[in-house]
């Protein structure tokens, strides 16, 4: 009996922790001289700038769902210590990026990286917001 307790608490703290690290925010900039892009998602919306344009639409549930998954996959607590693999924007060869994701009132920020080459445990978040502004657009 004292063991089901038990057994019952865990699943009901696993299930909890699970759901609860759902995103409230993504925010993802990019900028060099003279050249920037920001995606930043919120309330089911993604946002879209860069130093031309500025375009707003509505996600999906599966999109939302699809960005939980992978955010659920990065150790959030890590994202400041992770390192490029290249470092082409200390030359201006690309643009200096960085992601800021936010659970749970928590905000984590990546360390900066070549927008286009991040580390690997961000290569699908990267991938993901680019390729839901081509399929709005």
């Amino acid at each position: 009996m004292k063991y089901s307790k038990i057994v019952v608490m865990f699943f009901i703290l696993l299930i909890t922790s699970c759901s609860a690290q759902n995103f409230s925010e993504i925010n993802y900039k990019a900028h060099t001289r003279g050249s920037a892009v920001e995606i930043v998602v919120k309330n089911n919306t993604i946002k879209y700038r860069t130093n031309n344009n500025k375009k707003e639409f509505k996600l999906a549930k599966e999109e939302i769902k699809h960005l939980n998954e992978i955010i659920k996959g990065i150790s959030l607590k890590e994202i400041g210590e992770l390192e490029s693999p290249t470092n082409k924007r200390f030359s201006d060869g690309a643009l200096i990026a960085n992601f800021r994701i936010v659970v749970e009132n928590k905000k984590y920020t990546s360390s900066t990286f070549d927008a286009g080459n991040p580390p690997k445990e961000l290569k699908k978040l990267e991938d993901l917001l680019y390729s839901l502004i081509k399929l709005k657009e």
